[in-house]
């Protein structure tokens, strides 16, 4: 830890005149005073080890560690991850764990690869999150092909790569999703359908449950891959069509497979804004990524698999005004406020609907896309030695913000420094010295639904009879607005948030939940692998109301028109928690706390 200090020690707070110039500017401007990098949950206690099944939410994030043993230990702290998230995915190629042959002895050959992951899962177990793998690629001594990539493996070499993370990670890694972006041909080169279900899918999940079942058990959560939202791109052999039609077809014959079906818990989706800026393919068949959702729903339902659950992929937003990025907010440019619209429409479409997790990249990387939800910082002051000019100072006064993109080679003590494919500047940041891009507050608000650490599962879901949550208020209107609840059983609390683009911080809002658990359509039924029916508050007992509503700056994150009240105490009546709040704005979250001991949980581990 003693190692760590001078990256993670708030270096003296130096303000130039150039600086204050610039945030005079700031606030003249925009009226937004700039937010520092902090996250939303500080007070967070460690939550207890528990199952993470379908029913629980999660919002975290995509990291992917640069290899830099101090960097990953400095990024991993960083509010994004250990504050905001509850859990982090990481993609593992097969080709990069196990390069060599001899790489499949963890214990005496593990790669440098594969070490990095170890010690950022180590972090995030540490820290409380939950962790998820997703596979891809093939080294050449497993391929068919000899080939390293995106090539079809020799028959029976999957299981047995699955079947060692498996083991290496057991305990520590709760979930799996077994390929990447699987309906593409260039994913799979010389493979196609058939022997994708067969051999990864079926037999890659076979493995890891056959680890996981093995003393002392461990639970797990297996699905089967994500699904790229590109038109144009060729796609898997054996497919039906291309593009969407192709995608539809991809899930059928998933479905369509009783024996990978009794194996996975979920399907997935690729939640993107891609091609229009909100995950569009054909425009027919798939003309969003919530619309996807809706349609994959649609297949399970039809087949009887309402128990099935759809978790996210991949998942992204682009900020940059790159060819990837859309505008659509109608301004004439693509940036960091169409990321602040995206965001706020697909993670409210889609974790409405009854999405339970969505994860967004960490930080920007070295990829063509720029897509972090936060800048990347200079964590040890070696890049602002070795060329001063490509850094500038944060507005927390922590390590500086790199202006563009950079691929850092080497160790943390004499890495050297690469141009990364095309880089931006910081004149494309909208809010340049803040450590974080404008999309993280938006993605922030959302992430409170999931209660960082605690332990969270879904509870009422928008417009399900007999379990929705009702919001009465002329400010609940306008082009988009969504309502999402939970239950924190951490906390023994409820957590709805509501968004509304018509309310304005003058207006009133009546919100009402059910004050129990209740069985739903594709939650928390008999299906659902732990039993929390009923758990939260009797009739008869009493609670309190906490309230938080508020506007988000679109120009620098800051909230704005904040205001904060507590209600009751009130007394549960007809199986209801209700409230009625004032000033009504735009972002709003309603926690209904007991007041006296809680019940005992009827599903509790």
């Amino acid at each position: 830890m003693k190692q760590l200090m001078p990256a993670l020690r708030v270096l003296t707070f130096r303000i130039s005149h150039f600086y204050l110039s610039w945030v005079a500017l700031t606030v003249l401007l925009t009226g937004c005073a700039m937010p520092r990098e902090v996250g939303g949950g500080a007070d967070r206690q460690r939550a207890p080890k528990y199952q993470w099944t379908t029913d629980h939410m999660h919002v975290g994030v995509r990291w992917q560690p640069y290899g830099l043993k101090k960097g990953n230990a400095y990024d991993g702290a960083r509010p994004v991850i250990m504050e905001d998230s509850s859990y982090v995915q990481f993609w593992v190629s097969w080709a990069g764990a196990e390069g060599r042959p001899e790489n499949v002895d963890y214990k005496s050959h593990r790669s440098d690869y594969l070490k990095a992951i170890d010690d950022a899962v180590d972090q995030c177990v540490r820290q409380g999150q939950k962790v998820e793998l997703v596979f891809w690629h093939c080294p050449a001594w497993a391929s068919a092909s000899g080939k390293s990539g995106p090539y079809k493996p020799r028959v029976g070499e999957y299981e047995k790569f699955a079947a060692r993370m498996a083991r290496h990670f057991k305990g520590r890694v709760d979930s799996y999703q077994l390929y990447h972006e699987a309906n593409l041909k260039a994913m799979l080169v010389d493979g196609d359908i058939d022997f994708l279900i067969s051999e990864i899918f079926i037999k890659g999940a076979r493995a890891i449950r056959r680890v996981h079942n093995t003393t002392p058990a461990k639970p797990v959560l297996i699905s089967p891959g994500g699904t790229s939202p590109c038109e144009a791109c060729e796609t898997l052999a054996g497919l039906k069509g291309s593009g969407a039609v192709a995608m539809s077809d991809f899930y059928d014959r998933l479905i369509a497979n009783s024996e990978l079906m009794g194996l996975v818990d979920a399907l997935n989706i690729n939640v993107s804004d891609h091609f229009n800026g909100y995950g569009m393919m054909d425009g027919k068949l798939i003309s969003s990524v919530w619309d996807q959702h809706d349609m994959v729903r649609q297949k399970l339902d039809a087949s009887g698999y309402i128990s099935k659950k759809i978790l996210a992929a991949e998942s992204w937003i682009v900020w940059d005004k790159s060819g990837h990025a859309a505008d659509v907010n109608g301004d004439g440019r693509t940036n960091e406020l169409d990321a602040y619209d995206k965001t706020l429409t697909i993670l409210g479409k889609c974790l409405e609907r009854g999405m339970n997790t969505v994860n967004l990249p960490w930080s920007d990387n070295e990829s063509a896309w720029s897509m972090g939800l936060t800048k990347r910082r200079d964590y040890n002051g070696r890049v602002r030695a070795l060329a001063p000019l490509k850094v500038m100072r944060a507005n927390d006064g922590g390590p500086d913000i790199l202006k563009t993109k950079l691929s850092l080679r080497g160790d943390d003590e004499t890495f050297t420094i690469q141009e990364a494919p095309e880089p931006f500047t910081a004149r494309d940041y909208i809010n340049p010295r803040d450590p974080n891009h404008l999309h993280y507050y938006v993605w922030r608000w959302y992430s409170r639904i999931a209660g960082g650490t605690d332990e969270v599962i879904r509870h009422a879901v928008a417009k399900e009879a007999g379990n929705d949550i009702m919001v009465w208020s002329p400010g609940f209107s306008g082009k988009e607005n969504y309502k999402m609840s939970s239950w924190n059983r951490t906390r023994r609390t409820f957590v709805v948030l509501l968004y509304s683009d018509g309310a304005n911080g003058k207006t009133w809002a009546k919100v009402s939940i059910p004050s129990t658990v209740r069985k739903g359509r594709y939650f928390n039924n008999e299906a659902s692998q732990k039993n929390f029916r009923g758990e939260g508050l009797r009739n008869g007992s009493k609670y309190i109301v906490r309230v938080e509503t508020k506007d988000i700056c679109r120009r620098t994150g800051r909230d704005l028109g904040v205001f904060q009240k507590e209600y009751g105490p009130f007394l549960v009546e007809n199986g209801t928690l209700v409230v009625t709040i004032e000033n009504f704005n735009k972002f709003t979250i309603v926690e209904f706390l007991p007041t006296n001991k809680p019940l005992k949980a009827t599903g509790a581990e």
